[in-house]
């Protein structure tokens, strides 16, 4: 009697026990559960977006210190280009145009000879027009690609003019109101090439500022000019981001052995035998059909 009474104690023990076990694996996979939900929460809600965040900062940082290049190449220096690319951002927050498009017009003036004192303002008169006829990036970049074209000549001819006039900026009005003669003896003055530009771009210039000027202003204060302007603050603000992520993590010395790897990679590879490449190739392949090994879990 009394080894039955052992042996149900003993049992009920295990029992007991097992029960015991069984919550406490059930409680464990519900925590597991619990915590990958979670994560999956935070890689969703948290963790991709801070990954997409800091691949655009780096991206624009990226952009920016090419541009820091060119403009440097333009300037003589990369302290000019620093400060040009600082008044030029400043412009922009000013306008409703974007700070690249404006680097873009910026880079075609200087390429076709105008000097870094005379981007901003001609640009501003510029802006004026193509805000008063309510275009964007592409007219801006059909005016500024006609005035560098007469800068680059030296003179007025009808090509320049006529890609003004179809902008919508009435040019030989302005030239011939500038020079007192009327719009045919213009014309024929441009002809026979006797107008410099150095005489024509002011007067057209001066001409665009009597009928444009102040209309960027007002367009920055629409609903679009304001879009514009905080996008403008964002990438800027992106761009020190990426700045400080691509020191932090030594990006450049990081991605440049990166490529001296791939290179050796490469070059082995290249030394191999044709059945070797071949095996390699299909062991890959192999690994890649099977896909991740799920780990052991308990019953």
């Amino acid at each position: 009697m009394a080894n039955e009474v052992a042996i149900n104690l003993t049992l009920n023990g295990v029992e007991a026990l097992q029960s015991g076990l069984n919550r406490s694996l059930s409680g464990v996979r519900k925590l597991e559960k619990d915590l990958t939900s979670m994560g999956k929460q935070l890689t969703v809600g948290l963790t991709l977006p801070i990954l997409g965040i800091g691949t655009a900062a780096v991206k624009m940082a990226g952009d920016m210190e090419q541009s820091r290049i060119a403009f440097g190449t333009l300037l003589g220096s990369a302290e000019k280009a620093g400060t040009f690319l600082k008044d030029l951002a400043d412009f922009a927050s000013k306008t409703p145009f974007g700070f690249t498009e404006l680097q873009d017009a910026a880079k075609r003036l200087m390429a076709l000879g105008f000097n870094a004192e005379q981007v901003i303002p001609v640009m501003t008169n510029v802006g004026d027009a193509v805000a008063a006829l309510g275009g964007r990036s592409e007219l801006i970049d059909r005016i500024t690609l006609a005035l560098g074209q007469m800068q680059a000549k030296g003179k007025v001819s009808a090509q320049e003019m006529n890609q003004l006039a179809e902008a919508g900026i009435p040019a030989w009005a302005m030239l011939a109101n500038k020079i007192g003669v009327s719009i045919p003896e213009a014309m024929k003055l441009a002809e026979k090439g006797a107008i410099s530009s150095s005489i024509a771009i002011p007067a057209i210039l001066e001409g665009m500022n009597q009928r444009f000027g102040g209309m960027m202003a007002k367009q920055s204060n629409t609903l679009l000019g304001i879009w514009s302007n905080l996008q403008d603050s964002l990438k800027l603000t992106l761009v020190d981001i990426g700045s400080a992520i691509m020191d932090a993590f030594d990006l450049k010395n990081v991605l440049g052995r990166l490529v001296d790897f791939v290179n050796q990679f490469k070059t082995w590879f290249s030394s191999l035998s044709p059945v070797t490449k071949e095996l390699i190739i299909q062991v890959a392949a192999l690994t890649a059909s099977i896909g991740p090994i799920q780990p052991f879990r308990p019953c």
